[in-house]
């Protein structure tokens, strides 16, 4: 009753509604981060005082509270613009270090097309930067200056270049047609290749104009494909005179070897395998026809020898004891391609035992007996090793998989306690607003900024290491990937 008991029907009406008003402008302040956008709501209100009949106790509450989010949105705007002032304080410090450094190069150019890119990242560095108006224009303007000196030793360079490359474009043109004629007359590629190369690179190296290099590189390159093209039709020459040469030497080496197993003219078919070998050697053929040529006649030989020793009765002692001998040996290699995880030492101990096969006397089943069990080893030796290396990739990955998780853990806490401090944050802002608004002097005012600086910097740190972790996590990621 005391409420309206000063108030007539008009004044508390108005108290009201412009009560109402101003609420509903705090509430849409409070839900904008743009300050322009909130002192907007709240001086529509302000102007709805104007004029307006209010009891002096009203008219003071409701314009107290106006003013007390007024004094919140200027602290607010000029915060912004002294972090917006800082910001461009160090964009300023930042990009004058780097003009200070594109003009010294611009005095200074090793290499001009170097520098004008370097000038151009600096140029760069302006588009979308915070940076007062008299900073902009004073550090744009010193840049524009190193472009201009830039510029002028571009013309001069190209000048230089100009009269250097009509001066050494007739020399170098000889040489480049000197060279071109003499790949022409050799025959041996590489030397060819050679002789191109030294032209390309003295031509490379020369300053030249851009259609003067352009001009000479071309027709070096077209000498390089008059060269492949030549290599290939040689090439091609080559590959039908060695078929041609296959094709009449294989009936001749397929008879030996038939004669090598039914003949008892041991000497006579040796002396027919050496004057074909001896033929072979001063003849094109292709390496895989050669080598297949090569092992006929090779085993026509071993063939040979087998049974001329067979017919001396040597045969069957030596291949016993070269049969019990080898047995010993391929029996050590499977036990340790079973056992041994010195796995490099075991697969040359069987390289090894395989090099014993060559050419040593064994009756054939007993060679077939060794080489199967000895095969068998390397069989089992393979896979050991491959289980070895897939069950250590196997680990590898568990552990980068419980890297990661752990990661994703500590990354998790860390933003929960980041929550925190910044809610600790804003409660020791708001203490220290609450007493410098008061403008009474408490003694805490020193020890809450102490305080926030604190919180601050640990957020910090905390956002670092957040960071940190992410990227490793990511990087983890990437590498699980590729495996």
């Amino acid at each position: 009753m005391d409420f309206n008991r000063n108030r007539d029907p008009e004044s508390l009406v108005n108290y009201k509604n412009l009560k109402e008003k101003l609420e509903k402008a705090i509430s849409k302040v409070r839900k904008t981060t743009d300050t322009r956008e909130a002192k907007g709501y709240l001086i529509e209100v302000q102007n709805a005082f104007k004029g307006l009949k209010l009891v002096r106790e009203d008219r003071e509450e409701l314009y107290t509270r106006l003013q007390q989010y007024f004094a919140e949105i200027n602290k607010k705007v000029e915060n912004e613009k002294v972090a917006w002032e800082t910001e461009a304080m160090e964009n300023y410090t930042l990009i004058k270090n780097k003009v200070d450094e594109a003009v010294f190069l611009a005095s200074h150019p090793k290499d001009i097309d170097v520098t004008w890119n370097y000038l151009l990242e600096v140029q760069g560095l302006f588009k979308g930067v915070k940076l007062m108006r008299e900073h902009r224009e004073a550090l744009y303007s010193r840049l524009q200056e190193a472009f201009d000196k830039l510029k002028s030793l571009r013309e001069i360079q190209k000048a230089g270049i100009e009269s250097e490359s009509s001066q050494s474009f007739p020399h170098l043109k000889k040489m480049v047609d000197d060279a071109v004629a003499e790949v022409n007359k050799v025959d041996d590629r590489g030397i060819a290749r050679e002789i191109l190369i030294k032209a390309q690179t003295e031509v490379r190296e020369a300053r030249l104009l851009k259609e003067h290099r352009d001009e000479l590189i071309r027709k070096i390159q077209e000498a390089f494909e008059n060269v492949n093209n030549k290599y290939e039709e040689d090439a091609e020459k080559y590959r039908i005179e060695s078929e041609a040469n296959y094709l009449r030497l294989k009936p001749r080496v397929v008879n030996i070897s038939q004669q090598a197993n039914e003949t008892v003219e041991f000497f006579k078919i040796r002396n027919e395998v050496k004057e074909i070998q001896a033929e072979m050697r001063e003849t094109k053929l292709l390496r895989e026809n050669r080598e297949e040529l090569h092992a006929m006649l090779q085993e026509a030989f071993e063939t040979l020898n087998i049974r001329q020793d067979e017919e001396q009765g040597s045969f069957r002692h030596d291949a016993h004891e070269n049969y019990v001998r080898l047995k010993a040996l391929v029996r050590d290699g499977l036990k340790q391609a079973e056992e041994s995880h010195e796995y490099k030492e075991t697969r040359e101990f069987l390289i090894k035992i395989q090099s014993e096969f060559k050419g040593i006397k064994l009756i054939k089943e007993q060679r077939e007996e060794l080489y199967a069990r000895l095969q068998t080893a390397f069989d089992i030796l393979s896979k050991r090793v491959d289980e070895y290396f897939h069950e250590k990739k196997k680990n590898w990955e568990v552990k980068m998989q419980y890297r990661i998780s752990s990661l994703d853990s500590e990354i998790f806490a860390l933003n929960e306690s980041l929550d925190q401090d910044f809610e600790s944050l804003q409660e020791l802002e708001d203490h220290l607003d609450i007493i410098e608004s008061s403008g009474k002097d408490t003694g805490m005012e020193l020890g809450l900024k102490a305080r926030i600086s604190s919180s601050r910097i640990s957020i910090q740190k905390k956002e670092i290491q957040i960071r940190q972790m992410t990227d490793e996590m990511n990087d983890l990621k990437n590498k699980l990937g590729t495996a």
